[in-house]
């Protein structure tokens, strides 16, 4: 029994004395381990999310520029808004028109948008101030302290057509020099005001790019 023991004492002490370097030497590998796998998934976590980040934005200009062919081809018959706005506003800069456009990206689709260019020989009769004065009134008649054109003077929105004529009406009865009778009514009626204020265009946006738009030009009349 003593040779068995004094066979397995060396054993014994040797184990005793090399579990600790090891499980130390273990240790300090796990030690130096961690941080490095902890920082390699904080690496793959933020790489991962930008790369869905740029994916998401990707999509979603594609979409922007490149509408579903669906809608494509069922607006297809419509001119793009950026068409339409060169159209009323003819005389316009492209920084003008941008900015119109600018305006209606805020208009959802489907909402009456009123545009009035001005009629430049009304205005030699009466005057800035007061085409200012008729403008400055579609944009506020119905409304408490704030405009429905964003100073535009030229681009009135409407929540639907009811208020739109309503407005329309409103100013008839308000400014009445700012309409005229209709053309065949005028040689009966040579001390009544024969030009309107301006032109109106009635603009509903459709899509995401295009537009349908009219001239209404029983808009301004007087009667």
């Amino acid at each position: 029994m003593k040779k068995v023991e004094m066979f397995f004492s060396p054993l014994i002490w040797f184990t005793y004395a090399t579990i600790p370097p090891v499980c130390a030497f273990f240790g300090w590998l796990v030690c130096m381990a961690f941080p490095f796998a902890f920082f390699t998934s904080i690496l793959a976590i933020v790489f991962g999310t930008i790369q869905l980040w740029k994916a998401i934005t990707s999509c979603s200009i594609s979409n922007l520029t490149n509408p579903p062919s669906n809608e494509m081809s069922e607006y297809s018959n419509f001119k793009s808004t950026n068409e339409a706005l060169k159209i009323i506003f003819s005389q316009a800069s492209d920084d003008e028109i941008t900015k119109y456009e600018k305006q209606l990206d805020t208009v959802k689709n489907l909402d009456p948008v009123l545009i009035i260019t001005p009629n430049q020989t009304w205005i030699n009769q009466r005057g800035l101030p007061a085409y200012n004065a008729v403008m400055d009134a579609f944009a506020t008649n119905g409304l408490q302290n704030r405009r429905r054109d964003k100073n535009s003077r030229s681009i009135f929105h409407f929540t639907d057509n009811e208020e739109l004529y309503t407005i329309r009406d409103n100013i008839r009865n308000l400014i009445p020099n700012a309409f005229f009778i209709p053309p065949s009514l005028q040689a009966q009626n040579p001390n009544a005001q024969l030009h309107p204020v301006g032109t109106a265009w009635i603009l509903t946006k459709v899509g995401v790019r295009k537009s349908d738009f009219g001239n209404d030009g029983s808009f301004f009349l007087s009667h």
